[in-house]
């Protein structure tokens, strides 16, 4: 017995139809238009939070450094730049520079050290405690090395 169907064009017919294609991918639209702003704001702490923790890297091998040469090490935070030199106070060399602005890997807003410069002892003292506050995106960390040579990285 042959049966026949009841509508032999739909047993033809395959796919989407475009009503369906425009609804799926407007709800795909609206999905990621909501999450972007989130993964925006955490790219920019984690940014922040790096460039923290390098910074504070950065400030202790600066500590060592001075003591194993037995030679004062300058470390200078330059706002303008968005950058950080360590300098051999005795001959004035470029021990290193780290870049934090638009250029490097953290696009910081903003590199703010306070004093601008300080001088890192052979003993393991600082000639001044330190503070050094980067930001981008409003969200800001804060590096603090005390004349002690303590280093932490605050909110």
């Amino acid at each position: 017995m042959i049966t026949r169907l009841a509508h032999p064009t739909r047993a033809l017919r395959a796919g989407f139809s475009l009503i369906e294609m425009m609804v799926t991918v407007s709800m795909l639209g609206i999905m990621v238009g909501m999450v972007a702003p989130n993964v925006s704001k955490d790219i920019s702490h984690s940014r922040v939070n790096s460039a923290a923790r390098v910074v504070a890297g950065d400030l202790e091998q600066a500590l060592s450094m001075a003591g194993r040469q037995r030679r004062p090490v300058r470390v200078v935070f330059d706002g303008s730049a968005k950058e950080i030199r360590l300098i051999d106070r005795v001959t004035g060399n470029l021990i290193s520079r780290r870049a934090l602005g638009g250029i490097s890997e953290y696009k910081l807003y903003s590199v703010a050290g306070s004093p601008s410069t300080v001088d890192l002892l052979p003993h393991g003292v600082a000639t001044a405690s330190t503070i050094v506050t980067l930001s981008a995106g409003g969200y800001s960390r804060t590096v603090t090395m005390t004349r002690g040579g303590h280093v932490r990285v605050s909110p």
